[in-house]
């Protein structure tokens, strides 16, 4: 137990992230726009049958 503690605590220390900006959003964007689109297309035929009534 004793030798697995001092692995852990000898292990490499993470190396904190960078400031993150306003463009670490932009890859994001993709990637939100075709979830809300696959979303909708989802959810068309299902809003159809509740208007159809």
């Amino acid at each position: 137990m004793a030798d697995r503690l001092v692995r852990i605590s000898s292990s490499p220390r993470v190396v904190p992230a960078p400031a993150w900006g306003h463009g670490a959003i932009e890859p994001m964007l993709p990637a939100l726009l075709r979830g809300v689109i696959f979303i909708s297309v989802l959810a068309a035929p299902f809003l159809a049958a509740l208007l159809a009534g």
